[in-house]
């Protein structure tokens, strides 16, 4: 069995989930340190001036420690703004009238929430269902994690959940021991982003490192085809 482990992001990109569809399980890990200035809160989509951020504005003053799963959302207008961005910018896209309806039902539900977890997660659960991915999503906080190394929580979480193997982005490589995983006896594996197709899209150069909801309001149904990045082994 194939786990990997996630920080969840607002509208990820197409690579997020492509780790997602070639695991069976993937563990959301959102008990750790909130990260200002990344993608926990916000993402890019393309536009024919350039690349336009949708940030989702939160609590942060004092709150230098705070764990993701608890950092507070502190102005609940975001959503009217993003949602009118994104169809401003995608629904000239040949498949932007499969989801939009969809997409905006998302959009006003999180308007009553509080936490950026819980929008992150509807986004997510959503986007998964119509890109065709099944995997099944776990909560970090199911696990009583003991060791306070990155590398030895990410091999207990393995032994729990029975792993054979255990997916990671390039960045993975940085902190994680292998010789760790070899010896638990459970294989590490890195995700190969530069295989990539294009489509047609409205920025120049193109960019790969969007929100999936312009892969989705291009490719629709050939999403799930286009998360075709490969895996070589560590």
């Amino acid at each position: 069995m194939r786990v990997s482990i996630l920080q969840s992001n607002y509208v990820p990109w197409k690579g997020w989930f492509n780790l997602v569809a070639l695991s069976d399980v993937t563990v959301i890990y959102d008990s750790v340190q909130y990260t200002k200035n990344d993608w926990r809160n916000r993402n890019r989509l393309p536009s024919p001036s350039g690349l336009v951020w949708l940030s989702i504005p939160v609590k942060t003053a004092g709150l230098l420690h705070q764990p993701i799963n608890e950092t507070q959302i502190s102005d609940r207008s975001w959503t009217r703004r993003h949602w009118t961005t994104v169809r401003q910018l995608l629904r000239k896209r040949p498949h932007f009238g499969d989801y939009a309806a969809e997409w905006e039902s998302w959009y006003l539900d999180s308007a009553a929430d509080d936490l950026l977890h819980n929008v992150n997660m509807r986004f997510i659960r959503g986007l998964m269902g119509q890109s065709g991915i099944q995997t099944r999503l776990v909560d970090d906080r199911e696990f009583q994690l003991r060791d306070d190394d990155p590398t030895g929580r990410v091999v207990q979480i393995c032994a729990t959940l029975g792993a054979t193997s255990y997916l990671t982005g390039p960045a993975g490589l940085n902190y994680l021991d292998a010789l760790r995983f070899e010896q638990a006896g459970v294989a590490l594996e890195v995700i190969d982003y530069g295989t990539y197709d294009t489509y047609p899209q409205t920025s120049a150069p193109f960019e790969h490192g969007v929100s999936i909801l312009d892969t989705l309001a291009s490719l629709g149904p050939g999403t799930r085809a286009a998360l075709n990045a490969g895996v070589r082994h560590v």
